[in-house]
């Protein structure tokens, strides 16, 4: 009982001191990216496939304190890959909700260095195959939902009233997106972004 109650009352002064010390604010960030298929399978052979550039953006919200923050993303993303060789292209449109703990190596001043880490859910608006002029709809072959890690490093600069940041991050699917797959087949999503943002 009396441990509950010491942990009652550091939980209360925990949410007290919190609205003085906690920063929160809200951003947009928007960037370039380029994705690529891992894939592995037996039979037939796994396409050799190569990066798939395009843009990633969307809305940002990050709270917490001096070192640390969570920083919540609404992105939409393409993934998928090429395969230049058959003139071939797999573009996979998400809405993409990544959550990082951001640690902030200089928590003062105009610059401050960050390393952010954590996962990211997403859920695939549409699946699209290119062969050339053609145009195929892949929706209903693969998994709708994808998860993963996520990490990166950064610079945030702070301005009057705003900041504004850069960022390099790297996304790990970690589903396999083929639906049924075969024993040994696997596809799964990689990613890296270069993302700058504006925050208030």
């Amino acid at each position: 009982m009396k441990r509950l109650a010491i942990m009652t009352i550091a939980a209360l002064a925990a949410v007290a001191l919190a609205p003085r010390a906690l920063d929160a604010g809200v951003g947009i960030k928007a960037g370039f990216s380029l994705a690529k298929f891992s894939e592995e399978s037996a039979d037939p052979p796994a396409f050799p496939w190569e990066n798939l550039p395009f843009f990633a953006g969307g809305l940002s919200f990050e709270s917490g304190f001096a070192y640390v923050s969570v920083q919540t993303e609404v992105f939409y993303v393409r993934m998928g890959g090429k395969f230049a060789a058959a003139d071939l292209e797999y573009r996979f449109d998400y809405v993409q909700v990544p959550v990082l703990l951001k640690i902030n190596i200089v928590p003062a001043g105009p610059v401050r260095p960050f390393l952010g880490g954590g996962g990211y859910g997403a859920y695939l608006i549409k699946a699209r195959g290119v062969l050339g002029t053609e145009t195929g709809d892949l929706t209903e072959d693969y998994e709708r939902l994808d998860y993963g890690l996520v990490g990166g490093v950064g610079l945030a600069f702070r301005l009057a009233g705003i900041g504004l940041s850069i960022e390099g991050r790297y996304n790990h699917g970690l589903r396999n997106l083929i639906k049924d797959a075969a024993p040994g087949a696997s596809m799964k999503n990689r990613c890296l972004m270069a993302l700058a943002g504006i925050s208030f």
